[in-house]
């Protein structure tokens, strides 16, 4: 091949170029992999709330426990809790869909809002840490 034979090689610049892109990828990597594992650990600790009131629940209609004004003064807090919170936690399952499902975007991406540049440092479940180019 003619053109292999002609061309010097990787120049030390792009050598360097190369290896600065990849390092600040694998940092972004690293780094949205590890607001990932922040957002599913808390993810399973309301999980595990929830099991574990389940299980509370299935445990003493087993041992024959009479859990029927306990299971009614539950269900009231519980609507009680869906007037007070409802729309908060409408807007956690939003977020989680929209982190988890849409994926908008990844630690060290470039965005721009409102005309100024941005760059992703974290994402949580409710929240995004943007850097401007001035910190």
């Amino acid at each position: 091949d003619r053109a292999a034979a002609d061309s010097k090689g990787i120049s030390k610049r792009a050598l360097k170029n190369w290896v600065v892109n990849v390092f600040r990828e694998r940092r972004a990597l690293a780094l949205s992999l590890n607001d990932t594992k922040t957002a599913v650990n808390k993810l399973h600790h309301l999980v595990n709330v929830i099991v574990g009131i389940a299980i509370v629940i299935i445990w003493l209609l087993i041992l024959g426990v009479p859990v029927n004004h306990f299971l009614v003064f539950l269900g009231s807090q519980v609507v009680v809790l869906a007037f007070m919170f409802g729309n908060t936690c409408k807007t956690t399952f939003e977020a989680i869909i929209f982190l988890f499902v849409v994926h908008p975007f990844d630690v060290g991406d470039r965005c721009e809002i409102e005309g100024v540049q941005m760059i992703v440092e974290e994402m949580n479940i409710l929240t995004t840490v943007f850097l401007r180019y001035d910190n």
